[in-house]
This record gives C-alpha cells, structure tokens and sequence, in this order.
C-alpha cells in the first residue's frame, strides 16, 4: 500500500512539475512477458522499464491497460474500436504478478547513452499524461509491442538496424497467430472462423513484431548506428521470472475429430431419411441454427468491424445469418415451403465453396471443409425430398 501511494506521488508529480532528471546509473529496459491462459495474454505483453537508485525510481510503462467497465466495451472491442491506455506501475508489482500467474518474464537492457535514456523516460511521461495516455487499439499494428518498440526507436539518437536474417523468415498473420493458438483448438478455429483474406497476407518484418516475443528476439540482434560507430541495441539480457515447462504451447486438436464425427452423424441421419422419405427437422433446425448465430458473427465482422484482418471473409458465403433464418422457418409447417427454397440457395454456396477452395484467396482448415460438406448434405436431402412435403400426393380411398 505504501509502494503505491508512493508510485501515485510519483506519477502525479512528475506530471505537474516535468520528468525528473535521470541519473548516471539509469537503467532502461525491455521487459517482455511470455504467453498467458487468458485470451487477452495469449500473445504476450511487452513493458519498458526505468530503473534509477540514485533516484530511487524502479517504475515499468506498459500500453496494455484497458478497462472492461468502459461503456459499450464489448460492442467497442467488436467493432475494433477499443481505446487501450499506457499504464505505470512499481517494476517488483509488474514482476509478481507474472511470478504468481506463473508467465516467463525476459528483461534485455538496452544499450542507450544517456540522453537517449532521458528522451524515452521523458516521452513516457509525456505519454502518461491524461490528455495523451489513450490510444485506438489495434491487434496487429498498434499494440502493447509496437508502442515500446516505436518510443524506444525515436529515443535513439542514431538509427536501429535489425538483422536482415531475420527478415528472410515468410510468414502469413495466421501463421504468427496459430503459433500462439495451438494450445486452445477451439479459440484457433473461432479465429480461423471469424478472420478474413487479410489473414493470409505475407507479414513484413516490422509487422511481425506485434508479437513481444518476435520483438524481443528482433531487439536481441539489433544494432544503433550513430554515424561510423555501431554497437548493439542490447547490452545484457537476464529472465526475472523463470517457470519451468512453459515452453510446449501444443495440444491436440481435437475439433476437427468433432467435425468428422458430425459428419458422420449427418451421413446416417440422411441415410435413415432415404428410406424412410422424411426429414429430422429437429435437428436441422439445431444445426443450422448454430450455424446461423455464427453465420452472423461472421458477416457482422466482415461488413462492419475495424479490425484489418477480419474484412472480405469468404466464410460468409457458406456461415450466414441466413442459416438463423432456415432454422427459425423450417420448424412450422406455414413457413416451411421458404425454408426448401432457402436449401437452393445454401447448396449453390456450398458447391462453389468446395469447388473453389483452393483458388480463392483464402485458407481454409479442414474443420472448415468438413462443416461445409455436412450442410452440403443436408441441403441435397431437402432438395431430394422437396416434392414430397411441398407437393404431397393424396391417395383417395374407395367408397365401401
């Protein structure tokens, strides 16, 4: 308590009167967190810390605060729209928080003269500033790793060099995002879901570094050239937080054994309704019905979301809110000749889906195949047996 009251004094002082000056021995690192359990810390998080005992100042900034108790939080976050804050607190705080949560914590002091060190520190404080400490979130470009990246490469009086090895590395945004969603299947096919063409794009170098810890490996190998002279951005790495068999993120995958037996489920619910010329609407209602509500995700997303990786999804030719509108027809007798019409529709989709798989501009999992074949088959049987619920032939009985 005493710690944080004296942080407060801190922070409101320096705000009022200016950053104090830092002295000789100072400090600044980069200190970057490794991946959490919780959606929001899957990929990591980055912080700068200064670290001054002439001063007595041992402070971290972090630009990941943001505060559920916003007004339309959720409906913001969605929409891309979510203002996220530099934050500030004791640096022993920041290290047992990720000691108790049990999350590797890497620091790498960076080589900076002491102008450079006073630039950042004072550009922080600039930044933590009421007026100033808000920014638009962005997951992949504007973020909890680009913003410490970005000050600490104004802060350097000179140019920062990254290794060019590095660059050679071709990955796409989905292929960055998997490596940190292996571990959770589920979360790795909502995303696979709900993220559009964009996903699939080549991530530059720079881009990459949205995540903190291909920023740390960056930092570790980067130069400042200060005219003739280079030396390198890091002068000494250390891990404050050391939790050991953190390292595997795999797990198995099981989703797409949940989509195969759906299928097969499908196959022999359509085959009984072969025989027996009738049709579970029941289960298509159900069906369709999820389908539908994430159909709707899916093009609200698509059609109304900021975020860069979620436009031009070509999910939601066949995971539509139609589907929502099938599953709310299909169940009453008055509607339901709409619902068979609809089957026409769904079908054309599905077949141009799996026909052009592989040519659009799009990845597809093959979760995604499988979901798109078990509604492909249940359209067919609602066109096989359209005739006989639509058009019922009467068979007129004898007069005795």
């Amino acid at each position: 308590m005493r710690k944080s009251f004296i942080l407060f004094l801190f922070c409101f002082s320096i705000i009022r009167a200016g950053a104090v000056t830092l002295s000789d021995s100072a400090k600044v690192s980069l200190l970057t967190c490794g991946p959490g359990p919780e959606l929001y810390a899957k990929f990591g998080h980055s912080a700068i810390r200064i670290f001054d005992p002439a001063n007595h100042l041992d402070i971290s900034f972090n630009y990941g605060y943001f505060d559920y108790n916003t007004p339309g939080f959720y409906y913001k976050f969605v929409n891309g729209e979510t203002d996220y804050q530099l934050g500030v607190c004791e640096t022993s705080e920041f290290i047992l928080e990720y000691q108790i949560r049990r999350i590797n914590m890497w620091e790498q002091v960076l080589n900076l003269q002491q102008s450079e060190k006073q630039a950042l520190f004072d550009a922080l404080v600039e930044n933590y500033k009421p007026e100033n400490r808000f920014y638009r979130y962005n997951f992949v470009f504007d973020n909890c790793a680009t913003r410490p990246r970005d000050m600490i490469i104004r802060a350097v009086h000179g140019k920062v060099v990254f290794n060019k090895n590095l660059e050679e590395k071709q990955e796409t945004f989905q292929q960055l995002i998997d490596l940190y969603t292996i571990d959770s299947p589920a979360i790795l096919f909502g995303i696979h879901l709900v993220l559009g063409a964009p996903k699939d794009n080549i991530a530059s170098f720079r881009q990459t570094m949205f995540l903190p810890e291909r920023l740390m490996q960056a930092v570790a190998s980067a130069r400042i050239e200060r005219g003739s002279t280079s030396v390198p951005l890091v002068a000494s790495s250390s891990q404050p937080v050391v939790i050991q068999g953190k390292e595997s993120r795999s797990a198995f995958n099981y989703v797409p054994f949940l989509c195969g037996l759906l299928l097969l489920v499908t196959l022999w619910i359509s085959s009984k309704e072969r025989r027996s010329r009738t049709l579970l609407f029941w289960f298509d209602a159900i069906l369709f019905g999820i389908g539908g509500l994430a159909g709707f995700v899916v093009f609200y997303l698509t059609s109304f979301s900021v975020h860069p990786l979620v436009s031009f999804n070509w999910n939601v030719i066949w995971l539509n809110p139609l589907l929502l509108v099938f599953a709310l027809t299909v169940l009453f007798q008055k509607t339901r000749k709409f619902a068979f019409y609809l089957q026409g529709l769904f079908l054309a989709c599905d077949v141009f889906m799996l026909a052009a798989l592989f040519m659009l501009p799009q990845s597809f999992i093959i979760s995604e195949i499988l979901l798109i074949i078990v509604l492909a088959l249940r359209s067919i049987m609602y066109l096989r047996l359209k005739n006989e619920y639509l058009s019922p032939i009467i068979v007129k009985t004898k007069e005795k």
